[in-house]
This record gives C-alpha cells, structure tokens and sequence, in this order.
C-alpha cells in the first residue's frame, strides 16, 4: 500500500525547522593558513580560491612585500607576500606556499602569497581568547583544545589600510 503524504504536517515541521535554522547562529567554515609564522583563519566568503604558487610578475619600483602581478585565468591580481607585509621576513617560497585569491565582492584583485594552507576550521569548536598584545590585522583570537592559537584576519582592515595600499618605494 502507498503511504499517504500529510502535506500540512510536512510544511508545519518544514517552517519549525526554518525557523531554528533562522534563529541559529551561523558558524560558517573558515579557511585556516599560516602566516607570519601563526596561525590565521579566513571567511571562506572572503577568498575565491587557493592555488599553488603561479608564475609572478615583479613590478619595478614597489616594495619588497608587494609580490608584483600575476594573471589568473585572464584576470590580473596585485600580489601581497602577507608574512613579509606583517613581519618584514619574506616567505619561503616551496611546495606549500599558497596564494589565497580575494573575493571580487570587496571591489580589489589582491592576492596573498602565504606559508601554507591548514584547512577548514570551525569557530564553533574553538575556544575564544582575550590576548593583551593581539597581532595586527586580528579580529579575534582562539585556540584548540590542544592549544593552537588561531586569530581572525580582518580582511576589510587590511585592504583599506594606506600602508598595504601604497606599494611604491619612497
């Protein structure tokens, strides 16, 4: 025999559980990577994609953390060596070095050269920190149960500050 199909029942739990997921916080995935020699994560709506390193082109007059260009399936990216711009060192570039591609939605092709990719993190199994000295660029600090510090880029920050805006050597 058929089962019947009680349509109101199924649209009175489809819009109770509609309206748990609307009232449930998201706690969205981030990408973690290593810069700086620490550990950062990054709102996956925040990039576009990772690769490994392409061919980059240097631009003659700008400073040392600002990469140069490179094209990208015929989009040209400004590219940033992120742990060199934060600490001065440049990254070593090998096998695991990463360029993480900025989401168009913040209106700027940059790119970050960083020392690895760490994989997906969720925030929500992280335990948040309150750090005295939090380092530049961080919204927020955490760590893992084995204690791992992770910290938040505030990508917006950075992509406004004039120090990262003004490539040029003086």
């Amino acid at each position: 025999m058929a089962r019947k199909f009680n349509l109101r029942q199924f649209q009175t739990e489809l819009s109770k559980r509609m309206q748990v997921a609307a009232e449930t916080p998201a706690l969205a995935s981030r990408l973690g990577f290593q810069a700086a020699g620490m550990n950062w994560l990054l709102a996956l709506d925040d990039i576009d994609e990772v690769l490994s390193i392409p061919p980059i082109e240097a631009i003659p007059g700008t400073v040392r953390w600002f990469g140069g260009i490179t094209n990208i399936r015929g989009n040209l990216y400004a590219v940033t060596d992120l742990t060199d711009f934060l600490t001065g060192s440049p990254t070593q570039i090998n096998h695991e070095a990463r360029l993480l591609l900025v989401h168009r939605k913040h209106g700027i092709n940059a790119a970050f050269i960083v020392q690895r990719s760490l994989g997906l993190r969720q925030p929500g199994q992280l335990t948040q920190q309150a750090l005295e000295n939090k380092p530049t660029y961080a919204l927020t600090s955490y760590s893992e149960p084995d204690n791992t510090l992770w910290h938040e880029l505030n990508l917006a920050s950075l992509l406004t500050n004039p120090a990262f805006l003004s490539v040029e050597t003086q």
